[in-house]
């Protein structure tokens, strides 16, 4: 007799978007639980020129879309408490925002119908204190069990009193392994101008000033070209700063196309992450290219842990066009080292960061949070 699959309902967090569907089809696919999957469509806090792709429309099909209600920084999200108190799945992974006002009531419903309720997301990004601290754990505290992104956040939680056992690190994911290539093979040949890339939306939080004043009056003989992945609200005035500081800059704008993004970089030799860094850590180590990011920065999230200095990249001072040269200069000077950071960093994407190793790491979680008796 077939042994019957536990079936949970898992909210695809933070949208159903492009970069979801490696992730949502391995799910689909799972030997081990029957998914019904929600979600959100579309990034409805973003301005037009910021928001996020969706997925494709099967991938969209496959999934229960999530009305949201907003009111600033608090959100409703329908069908959560619902789905809850109803209690026809073993567990129902929430997105684990904390303002989101309709997961605190679906914590607390749980609560008192015995239902296995678990939270998928960051954690925390960094080290909290006073009121918002004590925010985030009253939320926590609602539910039986969080998945969150990075070690960090693991460490934090626990030395702030959260059980060890109710915390599960499942980091994140952007491909699916077989995309990746199996070997580094990218960076300028000798003689050649060095290329840096970047590739992140350009918005507010992502300015990539520092960078054209980094660049600015660099020797000719070794000038680098910068080719720019993205687009947002941003770019218009970026392109101006770039030209302004005689850098020379390419904005291609936003590359959804993977055999366009793998040719992209394969011509490049370091990859940058200026600000708070993300899924780009992620996307150029796929590749193969090694990391510069900035130390520290309060904006990024947990992929930036995949950065290990002087293993799979390098960390330049915060906000600072001095350090972030110093280290470029010394970076492109040595080719070599770049190589084999890129094949360490290539490495390390596949053992913890494919949407297989991903959806592996959260169907552990699962497994391990119902062996545990609801909260």
């Amino acid at each position: 007799m077939t042994r019957r699959k536990p079936r949970i309902r898992f909210q695809i967090q933070p949208t159903v978007s492009h970069y979801r569907e490696p992730l949502v089809r391995r799910l689909r696919e799972s030997s081990r639980f029957a998914y019904d999957l929600v979600g959100r469509f579309k990034n409805s806090e973003a301005q037009a020129a910021d928001a996020i792709l969706s997925a494709s429309e099967d991938t969209l099909q496959a999934v229960e879309p999530t009305g949201t209600a907003t009111a600033g920084l608090l959100w409703w999200e329908k069908g959560q408490v619902a789905a809850v108190w109803c209690g026809d799945h073993e567990a129902y992974v929430l997105e684990g925002r904390v303002y989101t006002v309709s997961a605190w009531v679906a914590g607390a419903v749980g609560k008192l119908r015995g239902r296995r309720v678990l939270l998928w997301g960051h954690g925390w990004k960094r080290p909290e204190g006073g009121l918002k601290r004590k925010l985030r754990l009253g939320f926590y505290r609602l539910v039986d069990g969080l998945m969150v992104y990075g070690d960090q956040a693991r460490e934090l939680g626990i030395s702030y009193g959260v059980p060890q056992e109710k915390i599960r690190v499942v980091y994140n994911s952007l491909y699916s392994g077989k995309q990746l290539p199996e070997t580094s093979v990218r960076g300028s040949k000798p003689g050649e101008r060095p290329v840096l890339i970047y590739s992140s939306r350009l918005t507010s939080r992502h300015r990539l000033d520092l960078l054209a004043e980094a660049l600015r009056d660099w020797p000719e003989a070794q000038k680098p070209l910068v080719v720019v992945v993205g687009e947002g609200s941003e770019r218009p005035r970026l392109e101006g700063v770039f030209d302004q500081a005689g850098v020379d800059a390419e904005f291609l704008g936003a590359v959804y196309d993977f055999d366009r993004l793998k040719a992209l970089y394969s011509g490049a030799d370091l990859a940058l992450s200026i600000g708070g860094a993300g899924l780009n850590v992620i996307q150029a180590l796929g590749f193969g290219v090694p990391v510069l990011a900035e130390a520290g920065h309060r904006d990024s999230s947990p992929e930036i842990e995949a950065v290990v200095e002087s293993e799979t990249g390098r960390y330049y001072e915060a906000g600072s066009a001095t350090s972030l040269r110093e280290v470029l200069l010394e970076l492109l000077a040595s080719p070599e080292e770049l190589q084999q950071m890129g094949a360490r960093g290539l490495q390390l994407i596949r053992r913890r960061y494919t949407a297989e190793a991903h959806a592996e790491a959260i169907e552990n979680a699962l497994e391990h949070f119902l062996q545990q008796n609801p909260a």
